[in-house]
């Protein structure tokens, strides 16, 4: 017997809620002229003992008599970040993301793209990127671009360049993310913008006002530092892309990952991001750095022919899968490789222009267009995300090459690697460099005949015990 109700009314005034006055006849049922029943009994409930043990054996529990908001509810609930995304969109994205084809495989854009899905909702302009990219992720593959595609992308441009114009929402980690993912739709439709007129110069402005000490979650770590690698490769060809050394070391110092050792398996590049960071300067101004382009070229050279003899295991590569384990990861080593290379001929090339006769340093050039011309040929099976990175090791070598034989198979590559990404002018970027390479060959051949055709050797500040490689130190 669970309980006792307290009124005694008749069952007539119960059934309508009315209050009994609990004679016999009640008054309202003496007024309304109907049979009066149950006037002034108690009442009891029961229930079934058997159906309330099996209950309790199922650990069913009676219901809270307070009613709690759901709000309140929501609130107190711990968050679940790892929980799947609950929208259309976030899994049309989440869909895209598990292409693993080496050649469409968005991922090479960055592995923090992975966190996109959970953050839709919090951002117009994540959100309008992220249906832009979706929209034409599909057409990719064989650039028959629909309506829809062009249409989604005009409403990304829109959407961002209202949070643009919001001062908080402009240094927001969602509104750069966005930035980037426009450019890499931009990249795929091949279309200029008057706002975005290349990826790197776009990138390179949010990265400038963006506040980095507010960047704590892993997400937003991993953006900055996978932005700011392609923003420098492309200030080593773009002169419009300015970064004041000051935004580097602050970059650098609170996101720079610790090099590999050496002898790591399998071998990388031991150069950190900070010494990346100062290739830009580097080549507009080489100078004042030629004692530590020197010590930076020497380590680049023996990580790459390190690199060079691993990626050689992958000789005998027969598997016809792009989605292979073992393709994935002959493409991203090889990628790895290529850009190695790419480096270390541009310091090769600034320490030439200061000693053009070093006859070493000229072999070790041509050596390194080779390289650049054979793993740009090996690649062409993995275009075109898969050798997206390919164009820009192909104009440094037509900056650097002085062979005629070499500078026409460079060129020949380039032109057909830039049909992949039409909205870049690579020829002008190659025009850009080469210009700044004979400049710096121009002044330092007028500073040889001012020291009567020799060199200052406290200059270079290694006068003694100097590397066969490399007779500037």
């Amino acid at each position: 017997m669970p309980g006792v109700p307290s009124s005694k009314g008749c069952d007539a005034c119960r059934r309508v809620k009315k209050k009994c006055d609990e004679l016999k006849p009640c008054s309202r049922c003496r007024r309304l002229q109907i049979m009066c029943i149950g006037s002034g009994q108690q009442r009891f409930k029961f229930k079934n003992a058997e159906l309330e043990q099996m209950k309790m054996a199922h650990g069913e529990r009676k219901r809270p008599r307070a009613v709690v908001s759901q709000a309140k509810i929501l609130a107190n609930c711990p968050r679940i970040s790892n929980q799947m995304p609950g929208n259309e969109l976030a899994m049309s994205f989440a869909c895209t993301l598990t292409i693993t084809d080496v050649r469409y495989d968005i991922t090479y854009y960055g592995a923090f793209l992975k966190e996109i899905p959970r953050r839709l909702g919090s951002s117009v302009a994540l959100d309008a990127s992220v249906k832009a990219v979706v929209t034409a992720y599909p057409y990719f593959r064989h650039q028959n671009f629909s309506p829809d595609a062009y249409m989604e992308y005009c409403n990304s441009l829109r959407a961002l360049r209202e949070s643009l114009n919001d001062p908080v929402e402009a240094q927001s980690p969602n509104t750069l993310c966005a930035v980037y993912l426009i450019t890499i739709c931009q990249s795929w439709l091949g279309r200029y913008d008057d706002k975005l007129k290349s990826h790197g110069e776009a990138i390179a402005h949010l990265l400038k006002i963006a506040d980095l000490r507010k960047c704590q979650s892993s997400f937003e770590k991993d953006m900055i530092v996978t932005l700011t690698v392609p923003v420098i490769l492309e200030a080593v060809v773009n002169p419009r892309i300015q970064m004041d050394s000051q935004w580097w070391e602050d970059v650098t110092r609170r996101f720079s990952v610790t090099p590999r050792p050496r002898d790591a398996n399998p071998p990388r590049s031991s150069n950190t991001l900070s010494t990346l960071a100062k290739f830009p300067e580097w080549i507009r101004r080489p100078d004042p750095y030629i004692p530590e382009i020197a010590v930076v070229y020497l380590t680049m050279r023996d990580d790459a022919e390190r690199m060079r003899q691993y990626l050689a295991r992958w000789s005998d590569l027969t598997s016809t899968s792009f989605t292979d384990p073992e393709t994935f990861e002959h493409c991203r080593y090889q990628a790895g490789y290529t850009l190695v290379v790419t480096l270390a001929l541009i310091l090769n090339t600034l320490l030439r222009a200061f000693d053009p006769n070093n006859n070493v340093l000229v072999t070790e050039a041509f050596s390194f267009c080779d390289h650049i011309i054979r793993e740009s040929e090996t690649a062409c099976r993995y275009r075109p995300l898969g050798a997206a990175y390919v164009s820009l090791c192909l104009v440094v070598g037509c900056s650097a090459a002085e062979d005629a034989r070499q500078l026409a198979q460079l060129q020949a590559l380039l032109a057909d690697y830039s049909t992949d990404f039409k909205e870049i002018n690579w020829i002008e970027r190659v025009m850009w460099l080469r210009a700044s390479f004979y400049s710096h060959r121009l002044r330092a051949r007028s500073t040889r005949s001012e020291c009567g055709g020799e060199l200052v050797e406290a200059a270079w500040g290694q006068p003694n015990g100097r590397p066969e490689s490399c007779c500037i130190m």
